[in-house]
């Protein structure tokens, strides 16, 4: 019995719908009949008050894109600015940071009429980094902590002048981005002044350090000051704190941690890099805690960190050291990535050099490893990898510190990372490069249970287009060619072999270094070498980011140098070309001398108050965190600066235009007919500016469309060489799943079915909107004279046969798309695509493009008998053979 009623159901049900639209279709009926005697008014009224609607939000549209506009060139300003090429004061700094506060508020009120107010969060979140913005901007400072140690959990971006850059960004990772880190603990600068006041011993260091008037002292003031140091009593109050967190820590993990006791001192990782000019112990137990915390306190004194500063100009009372104490990771591989290739920075690579065991070696640039090129964000990540040629590893002691150890033959073999593995850290730093609005040089570890870790990010300098591929200069003999770039310029003057243990203050002024290995032991000569040449080194090494930072042409890995160039012979080294040249290439001197005074400006800029000024501000305008749409986490609350509020507000908008030909309803009594040869009919409502509207009538011929897109859109629709009438060719399964779909719904009985298809344009903006039989598409537009306000998103779905070929047929129109460079997303039978920030022309050359798409994939899904079709489609699409004069493609399947 109950089957019997299962079985009936679905009948009664399907019966009551047929009698529901059918009565209803006879309502509309004597609806129509009586608006035809004179007997019932059209609703112009509400007609009226909905395209006054329209108009009022393609008002708040443009304004919001003029708006967004100008918020964008305040960023290209701002990004100028931070790149240190050009003056500016502090006043400049306030004016772009109020007009771009005033561009944001403009586009939330403007997103506000558009949508009826539908986004009541934007408004608190406008308000939350207006105030952080101002805030900075007031330059109030809360008055210093007096915590000497913090736990990682409390460290964020903020504390940077309380645990450095280094440790700041950790917690940051931590806090912010939820990445795996180490736990861990940071001894404060707070920690670090009461060890110099307790222990008496500040006085004489400023004294000592006072005593440096050239690099001549600097050796013998390093050796004094760092005794002084080492020397030194730890207070029992910070040797508590210490303890302590090491105590707590132990309590977390469960067990007894080896630490990484590293060296964040304020400004490491940050406006400086200091790379390598500090020190890090590792595989610390707590026995030997304090004494590791004294070694790295002391490194602020070494001979190179003494040199660094004083290249920078940083005064020596100013420096301050912060401490890490991070849990060591048992790592089977490990190494440094740039989330950017700093030798091809725009071609969307990650690299990767990965060791087996601890990376100490790779960061001193004394091994080398394998290196992977990771490219991601298409389909599928791409992945080149160049074999290490690692013959031992470094691995903790058993007791402490670290040790090198030989592998064998076997273990020699293989890849240090898996694919997936090098695939999730290149995801990683492109989040981190999103996050800290700026190239990342990141270290990492994999442990033995094959768990990824992130152990620094510390910002990347890139010099971009500055590399040169190019043929040699004729007429002068090439003595090295290839190598690593680790920063790019020419640079000449007599060759210089120097050991990185050798006697640095020998180094002829105007030399170029040739050294067997890369070393931040260098940081030394760097400003009196024209360039640099190693046989050995990495370009994710210490020595390569302070080459890039003080600009001097640097080529590393050529592993020839030091036999082919020989001690004292003049040479110039063209580093962006990956070549060095017997004698003085004058040709070469020349270009790299023009760009020399701009340079200057550039670290004297960089190093001015002004300048952090500008930083302050711009961390709450410029970075970019909410980056893909269709994310679970493009969200209000997640922006976390005006950047991202535009970003948001720019998309929400999108949506808003694009539905609002949804909307529209029957008008086609307050529209205009456009009187062309179409398989459609179309009737434009114009916002202003769209239409030369004629004398008398509602009908428009073509040459009366004055909208720019509308007109590209026809002119593609309107192609001499697509059909523009009858069927396409199908098969029969084609005939008979339009057959059994047309009997399933009965979609002659559905309004919009039947309906017009509309064009609601201005002389810039296009939203089209068309039911054509059984499909649906949307183009919604904007194509003016400034690119960054110019658009096209694209929705097209359904079709008339069965699902399995009309998904076909959207995978060859995605496809076409990609082709022509659009985003573009598919789901079963429906494909949304978006393409911005074009030219005009481009914009409507693509606007004519998917006007052919629109009419030459018309009916088409009843052709797409097989796979093999999808290929012959979008091929024949691309060579411009709408006729389809060679068949479908899917007989020549068949027959193979």
């Amino acid at each position: 019995m109950n089957t019997l009623r299962e079985s009936i159901a679905p009948q009664a049900r399907r019966a009551a719908r047929q009698i529901r639209r059918g009565l209803a279709g006879l309502w509309r009926g004597l609806l129509e009949f009586l608006e035809i005697i004179g007997l019932r008014e059209e609703r112009r009224i509400e007609h009226a008050s909905q395209l006054a609607r329209f108009r009022l939000n393609h008002t708040e549209f443009r304004k919001l894109l003029s708006a967004n506009n100008s918020f964008l060139e305040t960023i290209s300003d701002l990004e100028a600015k931070l790149l240190g090429d050009e003056f500016f004061d502090r006043g400049y700094v306030r004016r772009k940071s109020v007009r771009a506060v005033a561009d944001i508020h403009r586009m939330v009120e403007s997103l506000a009429v558009i949508s009826e107010c539908r986004y009541p969060q934007l408004n608190p979140a406008f308000d939350r980094i207006t105030a952080e913005l101002t805030g900075a901007l007031q330059e109030t400072r809360a008055a210093a902590s007096e915590d000497l140690v913090l736990s990682l959990e409390a460290i964020g971006g903020s504390h940077s002048d309380l645990v450095g850059g280094k440790m700041s960004n950790l917690g940051e990772l931590k806090s912010a981005l939820s990445l795996p880190v180490p736990d861990g603990f940071a001894v404060t600068t707070a920690g670090f002044k009461l060890l110099l006041e307790e222990s008496g011993v500040e006085s004489a260091i400023q004294d000592e350090l006072m005593t440096v008037q050239s690099a001549a002292d600097v050796q013998r003031v390093s050796g004094t000051v760092q005794e002084l140091v080492l020397g030194a009593r730890v207070p029992d109050r910070l040797a508590s704190a210490i303890l302590n967190a090491y105590d707590g820590l132990e309590a977390r993990s469960r067990s007894l941690p080896r630490l990484a006791v590293r060296s964040s001192a304020l400004g490491e990782d940050g406006d400086r890099s200091f790379a390598g000019q500090f020190l890090t112990e590792l595989n610390v137990s707590r026995d030997g805690l304090l004494d590791a915390y004294l070694r790295v306190v002391a490194s602020l004194y070494s001979p190179e960190a003494i040199h660094y500063r004083m290249l920078h100009g940083i005064p020596a009372e100013s420096s301050q050291m912060a401490v890490g104490c991070i849990a060591m990771v048992d790592a089977v591989a490990s190494g440094i990535m740039f989330s950017v290739d700093p030798n091809h920075p725009d071609d969307g690579t990650v690299l990767i050099h990965a060791l087996r065991g601890l990376g100490v070696r790779l960061a001193d640039g004394s091994s080398s490893a394998e290196t992977i090129q990771v490219t991601v964000g298409g389909p599928v990540p791409t992945i080149r990898r160049a074999q290490s040629t690692q013959e031992s590893r470094v691995v903790c002691g058993s007791d402490r510190g670290v040790v090198e150890e030989a592998m064998e033959a076997v273990e020699q073999e293989g890849q240090c990372v898996t694919d997936e593995e090098a695939v999730r850290l290149s995801e990683w730093a492109r989040a981190l490069e999103m996050h800290f609005g700026c190239p990342q040089d990141i270290e990492w570890a994999v442990d033995v249970e094959r768990r990824p870790t992130i152990l620094q990010s510390r910002p990347l300098l890139v010099s971009h287009g500055e590399l040169r591929a190019s043929p040699p200069v004729p007429g002068y003999k090439v003595l090295v060619t290839g190598g690593e770039v680790a920063c790019p310029g020419v640079g000449h003057g007599p060759a210089a072999h120097l050991d990185q243990d050798g006697d640095m203050d020998s180094f002829p002024p105007g030399a170029v270094l040739i050294a067997k290995r890369s070393s931040p032991k260098f940081v030394r000569v760097m400003d009196k070498a024209r360039a640099i040449v190693t046989d050995a080194g990495s370009t994710t090494g210490h020595m390569a980011s302070l080459a890039r930072e003080f600009r001097v042409p640097t080529l590393l890995n050529t592993g020839i140098a030091t036999r082919s160039i020989a001690d004292g012979a003049m040479i110039t080294v063209d580093a962006g070309s990956g070549r060095v040249y017997e004698g003085e290439v004058t040709r070469l001197i020349e270009m790299e001398r023009l760009g020399g005074d701009e340079r200057e400006n550039a670290r004297l800029m960089r190093e001015s108050p002004a300048f952090r000024f500008l930083q302050e501000a711009a961390d709450l305008i410029v970075p970019l965190n909410l980056t893909d749409p269709r994310s679970r986490d493009f969200t209000v609350d997640n922006c976390r600066t005006l950047h991202d509020l535009a970003r948001y507000i720019h998309e929400m908008s999108y949506e808003e235009m694009f539905r609002m030909g949804e909307k529209l309803g029957d008008v086609r009594s307050s529209s205009y007919y456009l009187d062309v040869f179409l398989p459609v009919d179309l009737y434009i409502v114009d916002l202003g500016g769209g239409l030369e509207a004629p004398a008398r009538g509602r009908k428009v011929k073509l040459p009366q469309v004055k909208s720019l897109p509308l007109a590209a859109l026809l002119k593609g629709m309107l192609h001499e060489g697509i059909p523009r009438f009858g069927p396409r060719p199908m098969d029969l399964g084609g005939f008979f799943s339009i057959m059994m779909r047309h009997a399933m719904t009965s979609p002659e009985q559905e309004r919009t079915f039947r309906d017009p298809c509309y064009a609601i344009v201005s002389d810039r903006y296009l939203n089209y909107t068309a039911r054509v039989g059984y499909h649906f598409g949307v183009v919604d537009t904007y194509c003016g004279f400034t690119a960054n306000k110019n658009y096209i998103s694209f929705h097209f779905k359904g079709g008339a046969a069965d699902r399995v070929r009309r998904s076909r047929r959207v995978l060859a129109i995605a496809g076409i798309l990609k082709e022509h460079g659009f985003s573009v997303w598919v789901n079963r039978d429906l494909v949304n695509a978006r393409l911005g920030k074009a030219p005009r022309d481009e914009t409507a050359r693509q606007l004519e493009m998917i006007g052919r798409l629109l009419q030459f994939f018309r009916q088409l899904d009843v052709s797409m008998a097989s796979d093999e079709s999808i290929r012959y489609i979008q091929d024949a699409f691309l060579r411009g053979d709408y006729s389809l004069e060679r068949g479908t493609g899917q007989g020549d399947a068949e027959t193979r």
